[in-house]
């Protein structure tokens, strides 16, 4: 009598779907590792978000009065700080920062005088980040923002 075959069969069917699912495994991994198309890869977004990129910020400074004692600024969104005394009011100052590899950073500050209030505001690439006022008289202002390197 010849041996049964459903053992063969069997191992057969077994070892066919192994196949078919490291073959499919195989396909989806590389798949996924592709992503899409269109997308940049994981190393080519990290290398973007490092990119040196350039901002326009526009620093304001208002008040009721006519001048502030001091304004203080960042020049360049590192370590530049620039001053102007006896500020004629309404202020304002455009400047170009570059941000990367690091974070740079945007900041005004401003002594008010006896006209009881100072305000400030930050605009970077059109879109105003950070506006502040502090009243009473002889007061303070400061506004600031975090640049992050990237997409302009």
């Amino acid at each position: 009598m010849p041996p049964a075959r459903d053992g063969h069969r069997a191992r057969w069917f077994l070892w066919s779907l192994g196949v078919l699912l490291l073959a499919t495994a195989g396909v989806a991994t590389v798949l996924a590792a592709a992503g899409d198309p269109g997308e940049p890869s994981l190393e080519e977004r990290a290398r973007q978000a490092l990119q040196p990129t350039r901002h326009t910020v526009v620093y304001q400074v208002t008040s009721p009065g006519s001048t502030s004692a001091l304004i203080t600024y960042r020049a360049n969104g590192i370590n530049n700080d620039k001053s102007v005394d006896n500020a004629k009011l309404p202020w304002k100052e455009e400047v170009t920062i570059t941000a990367g590899p690091g974070a740079a950073v945007a900041q005004v500050m401003a002594a008010g005088g006896k006209a009881g209030s100072v305000s400030c505001s930050i605009r970077i690439d059109g879109r105003v980040v950070d506006k502040r006022t502090a009243k009473g008289q002889f007061t303070d202002v400061s506004c600031s923002s975090v640049v992050q390197p990237g997409a302009e």
